[in-house]
């Protein structure tokens, strides 16, 4: 096992650099350079367990079983990889899985007076293997630098991914009947949802209360209908105008949810992506 170290600029901040790297919709577009079709199955907290796979055909992953072992925003990101995924299955005793792990990736995001970027990757791998991955890196970062500069969305679009074992049926339920949505509706346990209203029609309104559970202070979530279809797709519009879609896909395991929706000016983009994460999580459970 050696390490390979590696780095580019980016004429954008690290807050930007970190969206792009950290976004499902990006990773899948910048990895292509690894594999087609790669996409994490996880989340970049610290301490959080993540999946770097490929699914086939049958829905069948094949990839790396890792976690996550250090995430300061917006500086450094580190990847443990302690396993890999063949078929299906977890590996992790075998001699091609002990010869990829334990191994570390690593990401720094470090700004420049200008106001750009140098991303820097290290990463721990076989011998054999360093300059397929030195190629496939600078590939990568061309491809970063196509995203940042075609797609409009990094950092104004947030993308969101959460598994479930739920049938697609029940997560519409769950999101719909407003006594199910007071039951979930939370990014943490020092908040609560008490209220909940909902006019189930294109035009309706929902009106969710999002409230401290001390009540020091509380707030209406409310949009506007545009899209609905059962059990598939649920798209509204926020009271400030900020446009949502929530996309439900039947899986072999139950179902996976996707909301998109656009970032505000107020709070960081990190903070955003963790709280409506958190949210999410609760509908998936």
């Amino acid at each position: 096992m050696i390490r390979i170290h590696l780095e580019r600029v980016f004429n954008v901040g690290p807050e930007l650099l970190w969206e792009l790297v950290v976004d499902p919709d990006h990773y899948r577009f910048w990895t292509e350079a690894f594999s087609e079709g790669s996409e994490f199955k996880g989340e970049w907290t610290k301490g959080s367990p993540i999946r770097f796979v490929v699914e086939d055909e049958n829905g069948k992953e094949s990839g790396m079983l890792s976690e996550i072992a250090e995430s300061r925003w917006p500086e450094f990101i580190s990847i443990k990889h302690v396993g890999l995924v063949m078929n299906g299955e977890e590996d992790y005793d075998s001699l091609l899985a002990q010869e990829w792990s334990p191994a570390f990736e690593n990401y720094r995001f470090i700004p420049k007076e200008d106001g750009t970027c140098i991303f820097e990757v290290e990463q721990d791998l076989p011998e054999e293997q360093a300059e397929e991955f030195k190629g496939n890196w600078e590939k990568s970062f061309d491809l970063m630098a196509i995203r940042l500069e075609t797609s409009g969305s990094v950092g104004k679009m947030i993308t969101l991914r959460e598994k479930s074992r739920n049938r697609p049926e029940v997560i519409w339920k769950k999101l719909v009947t407003p006594e199910n949505v007071m039951s979930w509706n939370y990014a943490s346990d020092d908040w609560h949802c008490p209220t909940a209203e909902n006019n189930l029609v294109i035009g309706g309104e929902f009106h969710y209360e999002m409230a401290a559970k001390d009540g020091s202070v509380s707030f209406d979530y409310w949009g506007t209908y545009t899209e609905i279809e059962p059990a598939k797709r649920l798209y509204f519009v926020l009271g400030d105008g900020r446009k949502v879609r929530i996309d439900i896909f039947e899986k072999p395991y139950g179902c996976l949810i996707e909301e998109r929706f656009e970032a505000e000016q107020q709070n960081n983009l990190h903070l955003q992506r963790q709280g409506w994460q958190n949210i999410l999580k609760n509908l998936a459970r």
